[in-house]
This record gives structure tokens, C-alpha cells and sequence, in this order.
């Protein structure tokens, strides 16, 4: 079995800018509307089904988001929803007012909404395409397009540039946009070569090198793809003068036009459902609709050394999503994943869970463990008042290493959060909310092991846990 794109095509709706979120298993997908979010739901990336509306925009006269609500992406930190937006104020004839658009935030307790926009924007200035970039240390950085005099294409003509911010928190800016891009070449714009695009901005880390992929050209047509620039830290030292960002190949596309798709471009990165694979989820015009209504597609993303390579639009049947080893994702009961993974023994995997506590009447509580026998195991757990992870290695019964990490000082232990354990030879690493807390190595890299949740269903739950072996 396979999937044809586009995964989302539905006439006489444009689904611009789409972005996925990855939440207790399932994926959540918003995308670009004039006055509304739409929301979807999907458990493989290709089957999606419209839930709701996550957004609508704001009836307030007065209000930055009355109309083209562009570009969501939504996070989830600490039991809170973040949907970063673009709106714009409108005319007296009720159409976008271009001079007046800015980011903004909008929150929820739920990933399909409703969402409650911010009474202020984010940023002061003309300002679309918000990206929050999370760093392995836990510090939030916003990028974002701008459209300025230090944005200017070739030639000095008007043209939009990312930059990038640090976010003092989840809905305040520093205010010191520092630039990563703009541009450079006449490609980059229309073909006219009246208006010039850098835009779109998503961020990954690798091997301590920052990847920014973004989308140039006219979102109109087939001059619209994909590029990506690198630098070694998020934030250069000179603000909008900075130059730390460098393009590839000088400005080079990964994901351009074919007879497949035009303009492919304004993406997202997401996991896939076994947790390891890549995919990019973008927009483009379906060549044969001759219309202005971009639709949505999926195609697989690889590291080739340190290039990232994208698969070119395709009318081909793909190859599905590759479906973990042990799929424990819609599991209620924590008895049952464990007989699961009981079946599941790997010297090298990925295993991920989603963890909630009912009560803190515990001060420790084991989360869980990696088995290698009955008498050598390495188990963790949380301290749910303290904010601490402790990591204890037990072999015949002799407690023989401690490791002891800090959590955020606000983890709200009654929300979900993310848990990740992976283990590649000798080292066992676990990652909370996608931040490395511990590294623990293990002494026979090839020893084979099980992993086995310890919470206790009466004070805690799981969601989302799947195991998929290296």
C-alpha cells in the first residue's frame, strides 16, 4: 500500500502554509485562512480528516487579526497550546490592509482549539511567517519574515528577509530581530523581478550546526521552492547587519517545480509515526487545476552528510510512512503497552511516551526502565514536586551509578509531557520535551534489553508510546 499526493485537496479552499503537530501519538495539521484555522487530524501523515476550527479571527475593530489569519505553527509546552499566527487589520471595504500585518499568539488547552488570540502582537512591525525554534538547551528563539529597507532584493527593489528573536517566553519577544536572510539573486523574485521573497522560515540542529530552510520566489507561481542557509549559532552578534547565516551554494533550491507540482514551497519538518523517519509536509499547485488554491503534500526528508535532500513532487504512488516496531500509540492501559514491549528486546531502538501525573502524592515517582536481565537494569525517575529526574543503575541488586538532572522550574507535572529514550551502542539517552537531560553509558554496547513503563496507573498515565528498533 501506498499514498498519492496531494494528502489534503479539497476544491475551492486554499491550504497554504500548512504545519503539523505531533501530540500523544496523533499528528494535528492548521494551515493559512482568511478569517479561520481549520483544523485536521491524522495518525500516518496521509490520512487526514477535518476536526474543527482552531481559530477564528477577531470581530474587534481595533484588533491586530481581524482577516488573513496566515501561516499557524502551534507548539504544546507544559499542559499550554501556543499558536503563533499572522493577521492583519482590515479596509474600510473590508479586504487585508498589506501595510498592517503582524505575528502574534493565540493559546488553547486542546491542539483543535478554540484558540484565544493575544490582544497585541507579537512584534511593533509589518510581520508574517512565524517559526518557534526550540534549542537543545531549552531556550525558544522566533523566526519570522519582515519587510523593510534592510530586507531589499536586487537592484534595491522591495523584497521580504527572515530574522530571528529570542523569546523571553512563550509570548514575549527581546525585541532585537537579528537577520538570517534576504535576498539576493533575481530568481528569488517574481518574474518580473518586481518583488523579491525570502519567507517561510523552519529550523532543525545537527552535529551543532543550525539548518534554516526557507521558501523564495513568487507564492503565486512556479518560481516558489525550497533553500536552506546554515550558521553555527541561532543569533548572530550584529542584529539586522549580521551575516552568520550562509545559503547553500549561495542560494542554491532543494525542492523546486516539476510536472508534479508547482511552487512547492512553505514547509514544515515532522517526524514520522515510527519516531525516526523524516517528512516534509509543504504546499503547492496541482499543475492540471489552473487555479490559485495551493494543496497539501508529503514527501520523505534524508540527511545525505550534512545536506539535507528532499523528495521531488511526484503523480507516483509513495511508499507509506513506515509504522513503528511496537505501535502502542492509542494503548489505554499501561499494563498492556508493557506486554507490548515485552515481545520487543533491541540493542539499539527509539522509544518514545507521552507522561501525565494525577496526584503529587509521591515525591519520586518511577517512570520507567530498561531491563537487560533481572539482575542489571537502568531505571528512571521524577521527582514530581522537586522537578528532577534521577537515573539509577542497578546490577545484582547494588545500586552502582546515580545520575540527577533539573527539570524546568514551572514543569507542570499533571500535563502531558514528551519522553524520549534512544539508545545507540553504549549510550542511553533520554530527552525530556525534546531537551537531553541525561546520558547515561552502558557498559556492553551490544547488551540487549527491554524497556518497561513503571508508572502506576493510579497516579499517572501514558499516551502515544511506541518503540522502533535502530
Amino acid at each position: 500500500m501506498g499514498y498519492q499526493n496531494p494528502v489534503i485537496s479539497i476544491k475551492g479552499v486554499d491550504h497554504g502554509d500548512p504545519a503539523v503537530l505531533k501530540y500523544n501519538g496523533m499528528y494535528y495539521l492548521y494551515h493559512t485562512g482568511p478569517r479561520e484555522i481549520p483544523v485536521y487530524q491524522s495518525t500516518n501523515l496521509v490520512d487526514w480528516e477535518k476536526v474543527g476550527v482552531a481559530l477564528h479571527a477577531s470581530d474587534d475593530p481595533n484588533h491586530w487579526a481581524q482577516i488573513d489569519l496566515w501561516a499557524p505553527e502551534i507548539i504544546h509546552e507544559n499542559g499550554t497550546f501556543y499558536m503563533y499566527v499572522t493577521g492583519a487589520m482590515r479596509n474600510e471595504d473590508g479586504s487585508a490592509n498589506d501595510e498592517i500585518r503582524h505575528i502574534g499568539v493565540a493559546t488553547s488547552e486542546s491542539p483543535t482549539g478554540p484558540f484565544e488570540l493575544a490582544q497585541e502582537p507579537l512584534t511593533g512591525e509589518w510581520s508574517i511567517d512565524a517559526h518557534p525554534f526550540k534549542d537543545e538547551d531549552g531556550t525558544y528563539y522566533m523566526f519570522y519574515n519582515v519587510r523593510n529597507d534592510y530586507t531589499k532584493g536586487p537592484n534595491g527593489v522591495i523584497g521580504t528577509g527572515n530574522v530571528v528573536d529570542r523569546l523571553v517566553d512563550l509570548t514575549t519577544l527581546s525585541g532585537n530581530p537579528t537577520m538570517v536572510v534576504k535576498p539576493e539573486h533575481l530568481w528569488e523574485g517574481n518574474k518580473e523581478h518586481s518583488f523579491f521573497w525570502n519567507e517561510g522560515p523552519f529550523v532543525l540542529k545537527r552535529k551543532g550546526t543550525y539548518y534554516q530552510m526557507y521558501s523564495a520566489g513568487f507564492f503565486g507561481d512556479d518560481t516558489y521552492g525550497v533553500y536552506y542557509a546554515t550558521s553555527s549559532t541561532p543569533m548572530g552578534p550584529r542584529g539586522m547587519d549580521d551575516t552568520s547565516w550562509k545559503k547553500w551554494k549561495g542560494g542554491e533550491p532543494i525542492l523546486k517545480t516539476n510536472e508534479a507540482c508547482y511552487g512547492p514551497g512553505h514547509h514544515v519538518v515532522v517526524k514520522g509515526p515510527n519516531g525516526v523517519e523524516d517528512f516534509i509536509v509543504y504546499h503547492g499547485y496541482e499543475p492540471d487545476e489552473n487555479v490559485q488554491e495551493r494543496r497539501v503534500r508529503v514527501g520523505r526528508f534524508k540527511w545525505e552528510g550534512d545536506h539535507m535532500w528532499l523528495e521531488p513532487p511526484s503523480f507516483s504512488e509513495l511508499p507509506l510512512p513506515e509504522a513503528p516496531t511496537f505501535d502502542g500509540r492509542f494503548l489505554q492501559s499501561i499494563t498492556d503497552i508493557n506486554k507490548g514491549l515485552t515481545d520487543y528486546q533491541s540493542s539499539n531502538f527509539h522509544f518514545e511516551t507521552n507522561i501525565a501525573f494525577h496526584t503529587k502524592e509521591k515525591l519520586q515517582t518511577d517512570i520507567f526502565a530498561f531491563v537487560i536481565d533481572e539482575d542489571h537494569r537502568v531505571e528512571w525517575s521524577i521527582g514530581v514536586t522537586n522537578n528532577t529526574i534521577k537515573t539509577k543503575v542497578i546490577k545484582n541488586e547494588i545500586e552502582t551509578t546515580e545520575y540527577e538532572a533539573k527539570l524546568a522550574s514551572n514543569y507542570n507535572a499533571s500535563a502531558y509531557h514528551f519522553f524520549k529514550l534512544t539508545k545507540q551502542g553504549s549510550s542511553l539517552q533520554l530527552y525530556v520535551d525534546h531537551v537531553l537531560v541525561i546520558d547515561v553509558l552502558v557498559e556492553d554496547r551490544k547488551a540487549k534489553g527491554e524497556v518497561r513503563i513503571l508508572v502506576n496507573e493510579e497516579t499517572g498515565s501514558c499516551k502515544g508510546t511506541i518503540l522502533t528498533k535502530a
